[in-house]
């Protein structure tokens, strides 16, 4: 009797730790399955989500600098309106608002130049373009191989040309040829 006692409760023992083991494998599965999914939807989101995004970083004489999401198709000028809009100290005139912006742009607005008395420089810095329709002599002369003389050539052939439609007619100059222009071209703008 004692044995058969044994039996039994060795029996209802090993019954329920195998339902419990069985019930808690079935469970863990079903969670892990539930996480690999919510795993892949989450990938197949991110990956439509950054494709319709971009992150952009704006510096500078703006209100709120920092790293931004905008939409794909974003211009400077949306990105600059999220960012707080300009400072009072911003260079407005460095910066094409209409510019369309690529993933991981890094924007930077410059800050106006200003005397003790008030009066605000417009100085060049070294990566900026020359505009070949609105140069002055002083400008154009700022152009590596550019000289007074040169520079008189520019003007004349803007005046008499109605302006530069591209800034290979540079090359149309008398003293400007394709080395020359070669040297040049990164400078020159004709907006």
């Amino acid at each position: 009797m004692k044995n058969s006692r044994k039996i039994v409760g060795s029996i209802i023992f090993l019954s329920i730790l195998a339902i419990f083991l069985f019930t808690g494998y079935f469970i863990k599965d079903k969670r892990d399955d539930v996480a690999i999914n919510d795993v892949f939807e989450e990938e197949v989101t991110d990956e439509k989500s950054s494709k319709e995004t971009i992150t952009v970083y704006v510096n500078g004489e703006v209100k709120k600098p920092g790293v931004y999401n905008l939409k794909e198709d974003s211009r400077t000028e949306d990105l600059i309106k999220i960012s707080g809009g300009f400072t009072e100290k911003a260079n407005r005139e460095r910066l094409n608002l209409a510019k369309r912006l690529k993933d991981e742009d890094y924007i930077y607005v410059d800050k106006l130049d200003t005397m003790e008395d008030g009066t605000v420089l417009k100085g060049k810095d070294k990566d900026s373009k020359i505009n070949l329709n609105k140069a002055s002599k002083e400008e154009l002369k700022s152009i590596p191989g550019i000289g007074d003389v040169t520079a008189e050539k520019i003007i004349n052939y803007r005046e008499e040309n109605n302006g530069f439609n591209s800034i290979e007619d540079i090359k149309n100059i008398d003293r400007i040829g394709e080395k020359t222009f070669e040297k040049i071209k990164d400078k020159l703008d004709i907006r």
